[in-house]
Parts: structure tokens; C-alpha cells; sequence
């Protein structure tokens, strides 16, 4: 055990003094509080900037409504739109073409050509430059929607207040019933569920092949010959795991801290930014999904940590384990492909199975637990598999490596790793 103690200090300090860790631990808050307030704080950053928007309307009837309904004010109070209207002295396409060019030149950001058959079905048309702003895009088709309606509306004989009052959408509020009560979802679940889970696949693939390329570093340099002079090879494959897992460890116990700061305190920082932000509301986290985070976090990297040592054991360069890696990647990515079947089914039967599969389990399992809590005895069967699996491949891999960790030139095939099992 002591021998194990040594190794494990050994890569947890070696790891932690370097600066790719103190670099990644510091971004790694930033990132996450970038989550939180960047997408936030841009929806109630407004663009300062008044638009010149030139307007072609061949009815004579829709520019002067279409200017009030876009009566948007900037914050110094000038129009955000100002609209300028052109009558064609001759054909509509010449008139256009100019306005073309004044497009290019930068005398208008956009026009709009509103056809004389708008109502019975025409489709207006919006020119410009950069055609990418969805919000502008929005306004100015919904205005346009608006009026054009209500002159149909009219052309019957109906009051369009009055229809407009009638078709007034009924608000639709999403709410969570949970064992602490009903609370108000706001999306948080659905955000939550991806974050955690990129993390844990992140997290795996990276502290994966931090074992992998200390591994074949050690081979290659002949250290390990030196090393198990004075240990047996499972006690050095077990120190390095553990170690790089106390990193790991570490690695999250900071983003905890900043992360449980960041939810408390960014809404307050947010809102003196941005006043309008007041009724955004932070979604509550469950303190058990955390919970589950740690525990399947722990049996999901050393499955998965075993299966890189052994890798590198096998081979000589990280040149030749790639080819090797690739399976034990996609065990990672088919989750991920799989994540949006899961939240929209998370009880279906297909779902229950995938998520007891000790491969998949550590990151479909805690996505269920994210979207809708399934039943503990379906928790304790992913976890009680995926310890066996991970107990069976500990021992597979401690096999592979005793003789893999010395062997040294052409990479070994599938018959000759079977025997290397078989030695006793």
C-alpha cells in the first residue's frame, strides 16, 4: 500500500505543478460563468445604431403603417428605423437596381419592395447586405404581417382590434412537479442536462489520455524497468489511475466552489448590468445530481482509465493508439448521439436499457437523472453493474499490463493479449 501511496503522490504532483493544470483550472470557471452570463446578458444588449431602410410599396397604402409600427426607439430617443419611401417614376426593376446601389455604397442598409399584390398572396422582399440579423429580420416581418392582415381584415368588413384581440396566444407556463413541490422550469433543466454531460465526456476522453500518454512515456523511456524493480506491476498501474483521478478530483472540487458562488451571486451582477434582465429567474439544482455526478464521474473513469492504461501498454507510440483508442471512444460518443432521444423519452424501454449498459450508464444514466429521476432500483442496477464491469476490466487490464508494460517493437495481435490474460 505504501508503494501505491508514492506512485499516486508522485503523478498528483507532477500533474498539478504544471501549467496546462493551472491553465485549465482557472479557464474552467471562467467558461462556466461565461455560460451563465454571456447568453443572458446579449439579449438585452441593444444595437445603438439608427438604420436607414429604404421602402418600395407599389399598393400606396402600407408604407405609413409600416413606418408606426416600427417606431423603435434607440436610447438617446432617436428612431432605431428610419424609413424613407421611393415611388418608381418608371419600371420597379430600374428603381430597384438603384437602390441596389445605394446599398453597395452604404447610402442605405437595407429595402424592402412591397408588391402591388401583397394581399392576395405577393411576397415582399428585404435587400440588403447583411441578411444574418434574425431579430431585424423579425421585426420588420412581423410589422409588416401585421398591417398587411389588417387591410385584408378591413376589406371584409371586420374590425381587426377587434380580431387582433380575439387571436390574442394563450401563454403556455412550464412547471416541474418535483417530491419538494411545483416550481417554474425555464429551461434550466434541459441546460443542465447537456452541461454536465459534455463535462463528464470531456473529462473522461481528457483524463483518459493523460493515462495513455504517461504510459507509453514511461515505456518509452525504459523508466519503467526501473520503477518495477521495486513494485509489481499493479501496484504502479493502480497508483497512476488513482493519482490522475485525485486530480481530477481536485480539478472539481474548484469548479464546485466557483460554479455554487457563480449561481448564487451572477443574477445580482447581471441585473446591475442590465436592468432588464430582473425577471430572469436561475433554475434550481437538486443537490442529489450532484451527488449522482460524483459517483458516476468515479465509476466511469476508472472503466474507462483502465481500458487507456492498457492501451498504452500495448503499444509503443501514440502514433499506433490511436487505432486502438478509436473503439473505446466511440463508447464515449454514443451517448452523446443519443442524448436527445433520452431527454425526450427518458422512461421508454430503450432508454431504461441503454442506461444500464456499464458504458454507456455513466453518462446516460445521469442525463435521466437530470430530465426525470427514474427509480432508484433502476440508479442501483447501472451502478452495480458498472462497478463489475469495472472490477472485471481492472483485472483483465492489470493482466495486460504486467506483460505489456515491458514488451517493446511490433504491436502485439488480438491472439497473443488473450495468452498474456491466460498467464498466471
Amino acid at each position: 500500500m505504501k508503494k501505491i501511496l508514492s506512485v499516486i503522490k508522485r503523478e498528483y504532483i507532477q500533474i498539478v505543478r504544471t501549467k496546462g493544470f493551472i491553465i485549465g483550472t482557472i479557464l474552467g470557471p471562467v467558461f462556466m460563468l461565461a455560460l451563465i452570463v454571456v447568453p443572458v446578458a446579449l439579449q438585452f444588449v441593444a444595437v445603438d445604431q439608427q438604420e436607414k431602410i429604404g421602402v418600395i410599396d407599389e399598393t400606396g397604402e402600407i408604407f405609413m403603417g409600416l413606418d408606426e409600427k416600427l417606431d423603435q426607439r434607440l436610447k438617446d430617443g432617436t428612431r432605431r428605423y428610419l424609413l424613407v419611401n421611393f415611388e418608381a417614376a418608371g419600371p420597379v426593376d430600374e428603381l430597384k437596381q438603384e437602390l441596389n446601389n445605394k446599398v453597395l455604397a452604404k447610402e442605405l442598409n437595407a429595402y424592402i419592395h412591397i408588391p402591388e399584390d401583397i394581399s392576395s398572396g405577393g411576397e415582399a422582399e428585404y435587400v440588403a447586405e447583411h441578411v444574418s440579423d434574425f431579430n431585424k429580420r423579425g421585426n420588420i416581418g412581423s410589422a409588416l404581417s401585421s398591417i398587411v392582415i389588417g387591410k385584408r381584415l378591413r376589406g371584409e368588413g371586420l374590425d381587426p382590434a377587434k380580431i387582433s384581440e380575439f387571436m390574442r396566444p394563450v401563454g403556455l407556463a412550464t412547471k416541474k412537479v418535483t417530491t419538494r413541490g411545483v416550481e417554474k422550469d425555464t429551461g434550466g433543466t434541459f441546460i443542465l442536462s447537456y452541461v454536465l454531460v459534455l463535462i463528464l465526456y470531456m473529462t473522461l476522453i481528457f483524463y483518459g489520455q493523460i493515462i495513455l500518454r504517461g504510459v507509453i512515456e514511461e515505456k518509452t523511456s525504459r523508466m519503467v524497468e526501473i520503477v518495477l524493480s521495486s513494485m509489481r506491476p499493479f501496484q504502479l498501474m493502480a497508483g497512476k489511475i488513482v493519482g490522475i483521478a485525485a486530480v481530477g478530483f481536485t480539478q472539481y472540487a474548484i469548479w464546485a466552489i466557483f460554479g455554487l458562488a457563480a449561481t448564487r451571486y451572477s443574477k445580482g451582477l447581471i441585473t446591475r448590468a442590465f436592468p432588464a434582465a430582473a425577471g430572469f429567474e436561475m433554475p434550481s439544482i437538486p443537490s442529489y445530481i450532484f451527488i449522482y455526478f460524483v459517483l458516476f464521474f468515479i465509476g466511469g473513469y476508472f472503466l474507462y482509465a483502465t481500458m487507456y492504461a492498457a492501451i498504452g501498454s500495448m503499444v509503443n507510440s501514440e502514433k499506433e493508439a490511436q487505432n486502438l483508442v478509436m473503439p473505446v471512444t466511440m463508447f464515449l460518443i454514443i451517448p452523446i448521439l443519443l442524448m436527445m432521444f433520452i431527454i425526450r423519452n427518458p422512461n421508454s424501454t430503450l432508454s431504461v436499457i441503454l442506461s444500464v449498459i456499464p458504458f454507456f450508464s455513466p453518462i446516460l444514466m445521469l442525463l435521466r437523472i437530470c430530465v426525470l429521476l427514474p427509480p432508484f432500483i433502476q440508479i442501483a442496477a447501472s451502478m452495480l453493474l458498472l462497478g463489475l464491469t469495472t472490477l472485471f476490466m481492472i483485472w483483465i487490464t492489470a493482466k495486460i499490463y504486467r506483460v505489456g508494460i515491458l514488451m517493446y517493437g511490433k504491436r502485439p495481435h488480438f491472439a497473443e493479449i488473450v495468452k498474456w490474460i491466460r498467464y498466471r
